[in-house]
This record gives structure tokens, sequence and C-alpha cells, in this order.
């Protein structure tokens, strides 16, 4: 009978084997990592000088393209995107759900006074409002942020990279992005969006961040993440400025 700590024993084999890959991930992290998809890491080496002479530093790229890697999930979400794929009546139950009813009531609560500013400043009523914001991101929940959103930087770079209809429109996002970091709006770790980069509070493309996001609380930036501030406030000033709204008017009419 063969001993327990036997080095024929399978168990042993397979602590070793385990301790071997483990001690390769200590001495090589990233050669540990998963290989980049073939062509890939050619793409982002000519990439980079076109993000450096768009005014991307050498610090900024590396905080948000040294180590990344293309997300290829967003090619099997562009082509499910519920909008196509289900009826109107069934789109709308899910997204006018009791959790968003529930949950909209508390975010009213709680933002009380920027909703009031909002409406003094700007003319758009908080229900408008409101309903953009629970649609967008459930309030800025931050579980549905977790399970629901992806981190920015690999989507854009995997669609920047591999998807050849809009190809330069993704590659201006993805600098767009870089430009957030660079002005300190955010970080590549907070920025988690949609598969296609929109992202914060109003899910915004990074573009729209950098052009019609301003600075509504006050604090020297404009801030996609935590509070809600710039975002409602952006927002209401998009309604007015691009979508013509009119002081006092209803939403919608037959």
């Amino acid at each position: 009978m063969k001993q327990p700590d036997s080095p024929k024993s399978p168990a042993r084999r397979a602590v070793l084997k385990a301790g071997l890959a483990a001690g390769v991930v200590l001495v090589n992290p990233i050669g540990a990592l998963a290989a980049a998809p073939p062509g890939f890491d050619q793409w982002r080496d000519n990439f980079r000088a076109r993000a450096l002479a768009k005014g991307i530093s050498e610090a900024t790229w590396n905080r948000c393209m040294g180590r990344v890697e293309p997300d290829m999930s967003v090619f099997r979400q562009m082509r499910n995107q519920p909008e196509f794929h289900e009826q109107i009546w069934q789109y709308i139950n899910r997204r006018v759900s009791d959790w968003r009813i529930i949950h909209g009531r508390e975010a009213l609560k709680k933002n009380e006074a920027l909703f009031g500013r909002i409406e003094r400043d700007f003319g758009v009523e908080r229900g408008t409002l409101l309903a953009l914001w629970g649609v967008e991101s459930a309030y800025g929940d931050p579980l549905v942020q977790q399970n629901h959103m992806t981190p920015v930087f690999p989507s854009l770079a995997a669609l920047a990279w591999n998807e050849p209809r809009r190809k330069a429109y993704w590659e201006t996002e993805l600098i767009n992005a870089m430009k957030i970091v660079q002005r300190g709006w955010s970080t590549p770790q907070e920025m988690n969006g949609s598969w296609a980069g929109a992202m914060g509070h109003s899910q915004w493309m990074p573009e729209v961040w950098l052009n019609v996001g301003f600075d509504y609380d006050g604090d020297g930036k404009v801030s996609p993440f935590g509070r809600p501030d710039d975002a409602l406030g952006s927002t209401a000033k998009y309604l007015v400025n691009r979508g013509k709204w009119h002081r006092g008017e209803h939403w919608g009419y037959e």
C-alpha cells in the first residue's frame, strides 16, 4: 500500500503540479497571462503612436493600455442587443420593473435638493431625469455596476482592433476614454460600462462626457461616477441644448 505522501501518489502529484504552476506565476506573472489574440499586439503597438499624436501621454497610455487584453465578448453582445430582439412591451416590462420603481423613489428622496436645483436651473422636471437615470444605470447602483458592467478599455480595445465597419469611430472613443483618465476625471479601474464603452450614471460614450459633460458640483472635474450631480446636471443641459427642451412642457405627447 502506497503511503499518502508517496511521490507517485495522485494527490501528491497534483499538489506538486499546483506548486510548480504557482511558482511560474510568481516568477513571471506577465508571461503567465493568457496570450492576446493573433494580431492584437501589433495593432496596439501601431495604435500607440496615433494615441500619442493625439495628446495622450506615455504615463496615461501605460495606465490604460499597457497590459490591456481585448474583451472578445463584445462581438456577441453587439449581435444580441435587446432593442433589436425584444418586443416593445417585453422591453418596457423588463425595464419598468418593481425594483426600479421602488429604488427610483428612494433615489428621488435621497437627491431631492439636487433635482430641485436642476429644475430651477434648466427647467427639466425630475420625473424625466429620474427615468433616464434608472434605465441607463439603475440610479448608479454599485451592485448593478459590478454585475452587469464590464471594464471600458478592454471593450473599446476589442472594437477598435477588430470591428471593421466603424474602426475609426472606436479608435476615437478609445482615445477619448484615455483623455478622461488624463484629465483626472476617472481611473481605468473605475471605468466600467456597457459592451460599447458607454459609462457612468447616464451611460454616455467618452466623447459625450468630454464635449457635453460639465462640472455641476463645482469640484473641479466632470465625474461620470460617484456623486450623480455632474451626470444629472449635464443630462438636463443636454436635453435643453440638443433636445430643445422647453420649460413647463410635458415630456411627451400623442
